[in-house]
């Protein structure tokens, strides 16, 4: 559960900060919307699960951050697809345009797709198991192979 809530702000977090960057910008749709969703799931991607110093490798971030972009991309393209026409009239007293669709409002957005995404890498991150600890008999021996078995 801890994971989960951490996914959330870490992921809406990084959404609400470039979600308001690209409204401040002007960004509403086309390729520049897609270039900063995407960018959404690249950033998320890389800073939440586990950090990037602590993983086996620092291609593991890397790949988080490039597969984070495509996702962005795709999350964007089906929210454009399910919710083109959806509109929020609360964002207006959040200084959004009047008559604008959920989609074209890239602070409200960005959190949702940079949120969902965050939930998604932090469970996976958490789902790896933890390795021994260096006085534990128990865990070494299961990880060891079996010892031949005398009869």
């Amino acid at each position: 559960m801890v994971r989960v809530v951490l996914g959330l702000l870490k992921g809406g977090l990084v959404g609400a900060a470039i979600g308001a960057l690209a409204f401040k910008l002007g960004v509403t749709g086309g390729i520049p919307a897609f270039v900063a969703y995407g960018l959404v799931g690249g950033l998320v991607g890389i800073i939440a699960g586990r950090p990037p110093w602590r993983q086996e490798t620092l291609w593991t971030s890397w790949l988080k951050g490039i597969f984070g972009f495509a996702i962005g991309l795709g999350l964007f393209w089906g929210a454009r697809k399910l919710l083109g026409g959806v509109h929020a009239s609360f964002a207006v007293g959040l200084g959004a345009p009047p008559d604008r669709p959920f989609v074209e409002i890239p602070f409200l957005l960005g959190p949702a797709i940079g949120a969902l995404w965050g939930v998604l890498v932090e469970v996976d991150d958490s789902s790896g198991a933890k390795p021994p600890a260096k006085g534990d008999k128990g865990a070494a021996a299961a990880q060891s192979p079996a010892a031949p078995r005398k009869s």
